[in-house]
């Protein structure tokens, strides 16, 4: 069975996909996102949602501009989607506290944040222990002070997505659950996409597809070099006070939610598809916690989750049209920040297929030809 044409098909149903969808929509294309299991049922559904545009890969050189344009966006959109919706993503400023243990990680730490301290609209600056204890008196004793950020922020990425979607189908955007298997051509156009059972025809195709982008490399005979990098989260309840922001040590973090909870994270472990939480994660993720928040060792863990990110071979997002193809597109490889950067590269897509250029921000360090064609 043939489903009826569409304008614009975006085969993946994270957040990247439907942020896509609800600008290309808003333009007045006739959109279909494809996701074969539910919306935001992987890692755009069960991220954190950290807003931190200044710590990362890519970071200062070359992404800083980027990463900035789309911190600036979420700003604007939490407002604009809460108006179109009434769903309200959660956005806030969220101060960031990252903590050093050692010399050397105060060092380190240091030297890092000298750029940061010309970013306008963020205070960066280091605090010894006791200016660190004032601030979050909470935190270990044992660190020897901390890296003291103003004012990242953070959104309920399941909320931000739901909205995207909502506000996407006031223009008619559309989801099916169907799982795409190939795609279509005819010369160097692609006129649509294989399913399970059946087929959708489409003017224009998008492949948003998180971790699985890769597995469409044998479709478009291009390396899309992405792979999954397992992430796992524990959200936890303890009788003390919420903690007043975000605090951090090397890959790992913990935050109170809006939910009331203690969120703390993360691993990155290269599985290929294996999306189940484990208790090795949990055991790792707990110890960091508690160097980090001695006291709270009474905490009871309620729910572990476990998702599969989007990771490019650079580690940095991936948008661009695929060469030799006419009208094809890619975007993925989020990574860690596929909250923060979703806007820079979903408006990235918008424009490519609009206008055949992006006028984002940092938006050429994204193209797939930075990676060596595969012989």
């Amino acid at each position: 069975m043939t489903t009826g044409s569409r304008d614009v098909v975006i085969v993946g149903g994270g957040i990247v996909a439907c942020l896509s969808g609800y600008l290309l929509g808003r333009r007045g294309y006739k959109v279909t996102i494809l996701e074969a299991d539910s919306l935001g049922s992987h890692a755009s559904g069960f991220a954190f949602g950290g807003l931190d545009p200044l710590t990362g890969v890519g970071l200062p050189e070359p992404l800083l501009d980027f990463s900035l344009w789309c911190y600036g966006r979420h700003r604007s959109l939490a407002r604009e989607l809460h108006e179109a919706t009434g769903i309200d993503v959660g956005f806030e400023l969220r101060d960031r506290l990252n903590l050093a243990f050692t010399d050397d990680d105060a060092r380190a730490a240091k030297q890092g944040i000298e750029w940061m301290k010309d970013i306008g609209g963020f205070n960066v600056e280091w605090v010894d222990n006791s200016q660190a204890r004032e601030i979050e008196p909470q935190v270990s004793g044992e660190i020897t002070g901390g890296v003291y950020a103003q004012s990242p922020a953070a959104v309920e990425p399941y909320r931000f997505i739901l909205a995207a979607m909502r506000a996407g189908e006031r223009y008619h955007v559309e989801m099916l659950q169907r799982r795409a298997t190939g795609l279509i051509s005819d010369g160097d156009r692609c006129t649509g996409v294989t399913l399970e059972n059946g087929s959708i025809d489409a003017g224009i195709v998008v492949l948003a597809m998180g971790p699985w982008t890769g597995l469409a490399s044998e479709w478009c005979g291009v390396d899309i070099p992405v792979t999954p990098l397992k992430g796992q989260i524990l959200r936890m309840r303890t009788s003390h006070d919420p903690l007043k922001l975000s605090v951090n040590y090397q890959h790992s973090y913990v935050a109170t939610k809006s939910d009331g909870l203690i969120w703390a994270g993360t691993t990155e472990e290269e599985t290929g598809f294996d999306d189940s939480p484990n208790s090795a994660a949990r055991d790792s993720i707990m110890a960091d916690f508690l160097k980090m928040i001695p006291g709270m060792s009474d905490a009871e863990l309620l729910q572990q989750t476990a998702c599969l990110r989007p990771m490019s071979a650079d580690g940095m997002p991936i948008v661009d049209k695929i060469d030799g193809w006419d009208n094809l597109y890619v975007a993925t490889g989020g990574g860690r920040k596929g909250i923060l950067w979703s806007t820079g590269m979903a408006h990235t897509i918008l424009d490519l297929i609009a206008d055949g250029k992006a006028d984002v921000s940092g938006a050429e360090h994204l193209k797939l030809d930075r990676f060596p064609a595969k012989v």
